[in-house]
This record gives C-alpha cells, sequence and structure tokens, in this order.
C-alpha cells in the first residue's frame, strides 16, 4: 500500500510511520517555498524542426512527496509536473532540482516561436512567452539515397529510398504535409511502396505526413532495359533514379537509347542516355574495372556535358563503373539538317571493343534575335554609287532563321539619298541595293517593326565623295590690297555638293591684270578643297578671277569665277623721283615728276607733306622746299639757284624716302655783275692785284664769259690798265694795276675800283680801296 502527501497536509497512519514521514517532509519541504512554478529561462533556446531536442528550464518548481507505508524504503519524490511547449506536451520531464526540470521538445513540434508552460501537481503554472523557436531544416532537394536497382523482367527491385534533404545533405523531415510524386519513363514499368506491392501504379503519389523526411519505394518492369525513375515535388528540382530491367548478361554493344523525337532548336539543352546492353538488348551487367565512353558530336558548335552545370565538349571521354545507363545533356548552337553523335566503349576487364553506336539529329536555329547586315565590297564607298547588302536574322548563336516578313531598313546618320525603306525576308535573308549621297560614316541598321529590340547593323560604312560636276571659289571681298595675300577656297564638288575625293588641279587668272601680277596661278594637285593664298600685285580698278580644270595647254570642263572686286595699291613704300634730262640753268624752273609706290611699284594713294632737297645744294637754294598734300602722283617745277656739276633731287616724308636715280648738271646763269677783288689798302704808288669774276644773278661763276671789262676810279686818280685781259672761265686778273694822280691826296678812305663790260654797261661791279701814306702789312 502507497500513501501520497502533498507538502503542508497531514498524515493519518500509525504514529511511528507518522513521526518519520514528517521527519522526511521536513528535511525536504521546510525550506523557503513558493506556492506555484517559476520559469525563468531555457536553454537551447533553437531547435530544428524533425529532431527531438533535451531542454532544461531553470526557475523555482516544488516537487510531491510520495511514501511507501508497506515499504522499508525511505519516503521518495514523484515527477508531477507538466511542460507544454506552443501546442504539444513534451516528453521525458525529469525534476532535477527545486531551480531546473529536464523536458524533451517533440520532434513533430511545428517550425515557430512556441510559449513554454509549466504545471505542478496542483495545477499551478507558470508560463515563459516565445522561449523556444523551432527552426524548419529549409528543404532545399529531393535525393535517391540508393544507388542504381536492377531486376530480372517482372521481379520487384530491392528497396529504393526517397529523401528529402537540407541544404548541409542531411535528411530534413517536412514540417507540412508534402506530396512525392514517383513515375517510370517505361509504359511497362510499375512503382509501389515498399513491402506493399498492392499500391503498384504507373505514377505513384506519397504523402510525407509533418516530420517524416522520406519514403521506401520497389520498381518491377516486363520490358528489358534501363528504365529511369523520375520524382517531383512542388518547388523542388524533379530527379531521376535508373533501374536495370533484364537479364544482366555480360556487355556487349553501347547504345544511344533516349534521343529526341523532334528536331532540337539551336542553344537548346536536351537530355540524352547512353547505355551499356547484353546480347539480348537488354542492360548489361558492369564489368569491375568498368566500361570506358567517348563520345563525339561531328558538329563544330555540338557540346556534351554530363550536368547542366558542367561545361560542354565536343568530344566526351568517361568510365562507367556502377551504373550501365549515362544520362547526358546535349546542345548545339549550330543549325544543320543532320549532326552525327558517336559513342564507342571498351570493356576495361577484357580490353575488348563493344559495338559502337550513331544517330544523326538535326537541329533547327532558335527564334530571332539580331540582324547581321553585311555589304558586298569592302573599303570606302563613294556617293551615288549603288552597293549590294544582305540581311539575314540569326538566333541567339548566329544560325540563320527562317522568319518570314517585313524589315525596316533606315541609314544612321540619316542619309537623303538612302531611300529604301523595308525589306522582305525569305528564309530569313533578303539582299537589297542602296546607294547614298553624303559623306559621313554611315550605318545600315535593320529592325523588326513588331519587336524593335531585334535588330542589327552593318559595319561603319565611309561614304566619300563621287566624281567632281562642279568647281566652287570663295567670294572675293574688295577691295584687296597690292601685294597683301588673301585666302581664297577653292571647291571640287560632286553631283550632291559633297567635295570630290578625285585629285585635280585647278589653273587660275585676273582679267585686266598684266601677266605676272597674280600669283599663284596654278593650285598644284588638290582633292575635294583647297585654301590657297593668292596674290595681286598690280592695282585694278576691277577685276575678278576665273578659274578652270586643269592647265591652258589641256584645260577641263569644270570652270567657275569670283565676282568682281578691286585691287588697290599696297602702302606707300618709298617716293620714286623721275630723272631729269639735261643741262639746267641756275635760277630757271625745271618740271620734276614726284610719285609715292609700293613695295611693287605701283603709285600709291596715301597722302604725304614732303620735303624736297638736292644732292650737294644748299636748302635754301632750291624752291619749293617742302610739298604739302602729295597723293601719289605730281609734277612740281622745281627752282635750284646753284650751279652744280652733278647733283639729284631728293624726297623725304618721315622714314620714307626718295631720290632721281641719276644727276643732272646745273649751268650758272647770263652775266649779271662782276666780282672786284682788290687789296682793301693801297698807297700812292703801289702796284697791286686786281681779279674779276663774272657772276650770274645768284652769285654763280659764269665760266661761260669770255668777253673783257672796263676799269674806272672815282672820285679821282686815273687806272691802268683801262681794259682787262678776256675772262677765262669766268674770272680775269691784272697783276699790275696802279692808279696814278694820287700824290697830296693821301689820306683817302675809299677809291671806287668799277668793272663794267665792254659792250654792256649794265653789268658792272665795284670795290672800294683806302688810300694811305702806307699799309700794314698783311696779317699772316
Amino acid at each position: 500500500m502507497r500513501a501520497r502527501t502533498v507538502e503542508g497536509s497531514s498524515l493519518r497512519h500509525s504514529p511511528g510511520l507518522l513521526s518519520l514521514a514528517w521527519v522526511v517532509v521536513c528535511v525536504l519541504s521546510c525550506g523557503p517555498r513558493s506556492d506555484t512554478p517559476r520559469l525563468e529561462k531555457v536553454s537551447p533556446e533553437r531547435a530544428r524542426f524533425g529532431a527531438p531536442e533535451r531542454l532544461l528550464l531553470s526557475g523555482a518548481f516544488s516537487p510531491d512527496l510520495a511514501v511507501d507505508l508497506g515499504s522499508k524504503e525511505p519516503p521518495s519524490l514523484e515527477n508531477r509536473f507538466e511542460v507544454r511547449i506552443g501546442p504539444e506536451r513534451a516528453y521525458g520531464v525529469h525534476f532535477v532540482s527545486r531551480d531546473s526540470l529536464e523536458a524533451t521538445a517533440p520532434a513533430t513540434l511545428p517550425p515557430g516561436t512556441h510559449d513554454i508552460t509549466v504545471t505542478d501537481a496542483q495545477g499551478r503554472s507558470a508560463t515563459l512567452t516565445g522561449a523556444f523557436t523551432v527552426v524548419d531544416r529549409d528543404v532545399q532537394r529531393l535525393v535517391f539515397v540508393t544507388s542504381m536497382r536492377s531486376a530480372h523482367p517482372e521481379q520487384w527491385t530491392e528497396a529504393i529510398r526517397l529523401e528529402l534533404r537540407d541544404p548541409d545533405g542531411l535528411p530534413a523531415p517536412t514540417s507540412t504535409p508534402r506530396t512525392l510524386r514517383i513515375a517510370s519513363n517505361s509504359r511497362t514499368g510499375r512503382v509501389a511502396l515498399l513491402a506493399q506491392e498492392q499500391t503498384a501504379q504507373a505514377e505513384l503519389e506519397v504523402t510525407l505526413a509533418p516530420g517524416e523526411s522520406g519514403v521506401d519505394l520497389m520498381y518491377r518492369d516486363t520490358t528489358p532495359g534501363y528504365h529511369t525513375l523520375e520524382s517531383s515535388s512542388s518547388q523542388l528540382e524533379p530527379i531521376t533514379q535508373t533501374v536495370a530491367v533484364g537479364r544482366l548478361g555480360p556487355p556487349t554493344a553501347v547504345r544511344f537509347t533516349r534521343m529526341p523525337l523532334s528536331p532540337l532548336e539551336a542553344g537548346q539543352l536536351v537530355a540524352i542516355s547512353v547505355e551499356v546492353l547484353d546480347s539480348s538488348g537488354g542492360p548489361a551487367s558492369l564489368p569491375a574495372t568498368g566500361i570506358q565512353l567517348d563520345l563525339r558530336t561531328t558538329s563544330p558548335g555540338g557540346g556534351l556535358a554530363v550536368t547542366r552545370t558542367d561545361l560542354f565538349h565536343q568530344t566526351l571521354s568517361l568510365v562507367l563503373d556502377k551504373e550501365g545507363s549515362l544520362p547526358l545533356i546535349y546542345r548545339d548552337t549550330r543549325s544543320a539538317a543532320e549532326v552525327r553523335l558517336l559513342v564507342s566503349a571498351i570493356n576495361l576487364d577484357t580490353n575488348t571493343a563493344l559495338e559502337p553506336h550513331e544517330v544523326g539529329i538535326e537541329v533547327m536555329p532558335g527564334p530571332t534575335r539580331r540582324f547581321e547586315v553585311q555589304r558586298s565590297g569592302a573599303g570606302s564607298l563613294q556617293v551615288g554609287v549603288a552597293e549590294h547588302f544582305v540581311v539575314q536574322a540569326l538566333d541567339t548563336w548566329g544560325n540563320r532563321t527562317h522568319d518570314a516578313g517585313r524589315v525596316l531598313l533606315e541609314s544612321v546618320p540619316l542619309d537623303p539619298g538612302f531611300s529604301l525603306s523595308s525589306v522582305e525576308l525569305a528564309e530569313g535573308k533578303a539582299a537589297f541595293d542602296a546607294e547614298f549621297t553624303r559623306v559621313q560614316k554611315v550605318q545600315v541598321v535593320a529592325t523588326y517593326p513588331s519587336a524593335p529590340d531585334v535588330k542589327g547593323a552593318s559595319p561603319e560604312i565611309s561614304i566619300l565623295g563621287g566624281r567632281p560636276t562642279r568647281l566652287v571659289v570663295s567670294p572675293v571681298q574688295g577691295p584687296q590690297r597690292a601685294g597683301t595675300p588673301f585666302d581664297l577656297t577653292i571647291e571640287a564638288l560632286d553631283r550632291f555638293g559633297n567635295r570630290s575625293e578625285t585629285s585635280m588641279s585647278v589653273t587660275l587668272s585676273a582679267v585686266g591684270v598684266p601677266e605676272g601680277a597674280l600669283s599663284p596661278t596654278t593650285t598644284g594637285a588638290f582633292t575635294g578643297a583647297i585654301k590657297l593664298p593668292v596674290t595681286l600685285i598690280r592695282p585694278v580698278e576691277e577685276t575678278h578671277l576665273e578659274l578652270f580644270e586643269g592647265t591652258p595647254e589641256e584645260p577641263g570642263e569644270l570652270r567657275t569665277a569670283t565676282g568682281g572686286f578691286a585691287v588697290r595699291p599696297g602702302p606707300t613704300q618709298r617716293f620714286v623721283v623721275e630723272n631729269t634730262l639735261g643741262l639746267q640753268e641756275a635760277g630757271k624752273p625745271f618740271p620734276v615728276r614726284i610719285r609715292a609706290v609700293d613695295a611693287h611699284g605701283n603709285t600709291t594713294q596715301d597722302v604725304h607733306d614732303l620735303k624736297l632737297g638736292a644732292e650737294d645744294i644748299e636748302g635754301s637754294r632750291i624752291t619749293p622746299s617742302a610739298f604739302n598734300g602729295f597723293q601719289g602722283q605730281a609734277d612740281v617745277t622745281v627752282t635750284v639757284t646753284q650751279s652744280h656739276p652733278g647733283t639729284r633731287v631728293t624726297v623725304a616724308s618721315g622714314a620714307l624716302q626718295g631720290q632721281q636715280a641719276g644727276t643732272f648738271a646745273i649751268r650758272s646763269g647770263p652775266l649779271a655783275r662782276f666780282e672786284v677783288q682788290a687789296p682793301s689798302c693801297i698807297s700812292e704808288r703801289d702796284r697791286w692785284k686786281l681779279t674779276l669774276r663774272a657772276l650770274d644773278t645768284w652769285g654763280n661763276l659764269v665760266t661761260s664769259y669770255t668777253g673783257t671789262a672796263r676799269l674806272t676810279v672815282t672820285p679821282f686818280g686815273n687806272i691802268a690798265p683801262i681794259t682787262t685781259q678776256s675772262f677765262s672761265g669766268g674770272t680775269t686778273t691784272e697783276p699790275n694795276v696802279v692808279i696814278g694822280e694820287l700824290v697830296g691826296r693821301t689820306p683817302h678812305p675809299c677809291l671806287q675800283v668799277t668793272a663794267t663790260d665792254a659792250t654792256d654797261n649794265s653789268r658792272s661791279g665795284s670795290a672800294c680801296i683806302s688810300l694811305q701814306a702806307s699799309c700794314p702789312a698783311p696779317v699772316k
């Protein structure tokens, strides 16, 4: 018999037992106590779904006391606590101490955050809100855990395990009901749950309950061969498992057994299979060392891979040592009427070759993704010359598609002469001719009207100018200055107004301009256009430039001309004084022509204030000495009063100067008077020298005078000789002149000696001589 008491109640039994019970109760219960449990913490706070988790709960907990009155064993503590985690009850609850409990969270606890509630035997409870979290294991994929299975026809295979796996590759129980679908690619194949043959179906659906991670299956088929089981579930990638059904004899051949029934699309990934067969045509048993497979495609754009993530290879070699069926992925990016796939194999145990196999596949181009626009020619293209183009519709891989329909065409940038707006495709191709009229770099762009993103452009084409059909010259702004270059732009244009790309030369001439006054007279060879500095060195009231292709000896057909313009002289560079011819006479005016000229000798139009002079002539002896307001050219009457054997007229204005090129002589004028040269002092009986010089009005020696002069003296005295000798070179000298009848008349301040032309009394000259008793000695 067992008796139970709760802390704080009384025991109704024998006194001895009562005393012992009180001792036990006092030992266990007489300390501080709490009327209700208290839950403070749980560890761990998280667990993965699908696996039980042992928890430690911390807080304050009061247990029950159990006493067996019929036993000699001492009273014991009973576990009277209940722990609930969210909607479910924990199991394995164990009282550890007044401060802690242990409990196991069930594997079926759904993912999410849950409250934990602890209830004692008196129904008192404590709850810790959101204390425990169950994390979904995040199912990532389905996995056939078992390797390839085999069986004889109409017999069941061994168990085939299908599981859900998490990201770490561990079994992942589902947190919600999940349906798995399993089917075979064989029409005669059947799938059943393990040991439940009555459930066999061609396509089996199995629903996993929450907490379940997988299922065990069996497979049976009446048709020999390598069959593929495929399993799928919502939002998971489907998976496959090979099952071999047959006698499984030694390998004799290798075959492609799963091929696409319709043509492939370029770039499409397609699953194919290779199987190792025995002599019956069914699956073969694999040798211990394995089967060496060598696969090859004849397409340069084809490739084989084991999985979708592998690189694709035109040839592939591998060894089969576990399964006699090899699923492969084939992709071909080159369309073709037939592509050959070849497989050969070697039994590595016996080193013997198996019967090879090859199949053909048609590869069709994919949908049109772009256009290819190609021209027949290469290099640059001339305007106005038609060029042949081909436009093709291509798929992603560059295969020509079979599209038919209208394709829009345009030139980029715009060319006014490109008038073709569209072409019609036939079998993905169209040809057309187009020409351009504008010099630029251009592309021909093709676009689908219904799909603007599907487009293509030709390589960039340089359009060059055509044959020249006319010359164009820039206008000349007048007036121009003689000797100053001005720019002239000459263009050779084709019929569309583009600068021609043909080399040519142009000859220039100026109307009304002397030969040699235009420079240059030819452009030399140029292409398209040339900027030419042109100089005219002769002024003209109006002229224009005429230009023609070629040379005067071989002129071409192209001609043009500028508008009219004037050429003015350049700035004054110097003065020109034209030579005075012959002998001039002093004091007699003579004409002098003065011109202001530019660097090329043209008479200028500048206004100057001139200073006139003559070489070795005193400035006061030439008139006029200045000429104000001089412009261009003037005839000036010049008078020089100084005789000179050789002089020239000079002109100056600031830094500008000019003079006659040659010299001319100025002779003296006619005799106007005599210059009498006598001593200033004589005594009564002195003989002295008298020199006469024949002068004109301006004091020039008249060297041409050859006459004689009469001598007289006043107021008294007689002079001898009375008549001089003839003049020679304009002078004559009498070495022994004496004046008589002077005795007793000394002194006298002035004896005037006069010389008069023997034939003309108006031409004379005199000198005053002082008469003294004695004259001072001449100063040496």
